[in-house]
C-alpha cells in the first residue's frame, strides 16, 4: 500500500476512534443511570469495540469481517492502554509534564501504533471486498475500434 492509502486509512482510523469515543460514553452514560458503573463500563466498551471493529472493516480497510479477525481486535487496544499507560507514566514522572496534557500526547503518540495493530487483526487472512480489489485497465475507445478480431 502507498504512503497516500495508509495516511486515508490512519485519518479514516482516527475517525472512527473519536465516533467510537462517543458511542462508549453514550451507551456507559445512559446505562449507569440504572445498572452498576463497572457493569455499564462492560456493556458500553462492548458495543463500541463492535462497532469500531465493523467500522474499520469495512471503511477503513475495505475487507469483510470475520471471527478470526476480531477476535484479534482488541488487541489494539490492549496496546493502546498498555503503550498510553507507559508514555503516560514517563511523560509524568520523568518529564515532570502536566497529567492532562501528558495524557493528551501519550495517546496521539500511540496512536499509529494502535493502527497497525487493527489494521494488522482485521486484514490478516482476510478476504478484500469487491471494490478494494484492483480493477483491470479500461480500455479507451480509439483502442476499442482498432482491436485486432481476435482481441
Amino acid at each position: 500500500m502507498n504512503s497516500r492509502g495508509t495516511f486515508r486509512q490512519f485519518t479514516v482510523f482516527v475517525a472512527i476512534g473519536l465516533a467510537n469515543t462517543a458511542v462508549y460514553y453514550g451507551v456507559y452514560a445512559s446505562l449507569n443511570i440504572w445498572m452498576p458503573y463497572l457493569a455499564a463500563h462492560v456493556v458500553g466498551y462492548a458495543v463500541s469495540i463492535t462497532g469500531s471493529f465493523l467500522l474499520n472493516s469495512y471503511v477503513t480497510v475495505r475487507t469483510r469481517p470475520t471471527w478470526r479477525a476480531f477476535a484479534r481486535y482488541p488487541l489494539s487496544g490492549a496496546a493502546n492502554v498498555v503503550g498510553g499507560g507507559i508514555l503516560l507514566h514517563l511523560a509524568v514522572s520523568r518529564l515532570g509534564l502536566d497529567e492532562n496534557l501528558a495524557a493528551l500526547a501519550a495517546g496521539v503518540l500511540v496512536a499509529p501504533l494502535s493502527f497497525l495493530l487493527a489494521r494488522w487483526a482485521i486484514t490478516s487472512g482476510a478476504i478484500a471486498t469487491p471494490r478494494s480489489k484492483p480493477q483491470p485497465p479500461q480500455r479507451s475507445q480509439e483502442q476499442v475500434r482498432g482491436a485486432a478480431p481476435n482481441e
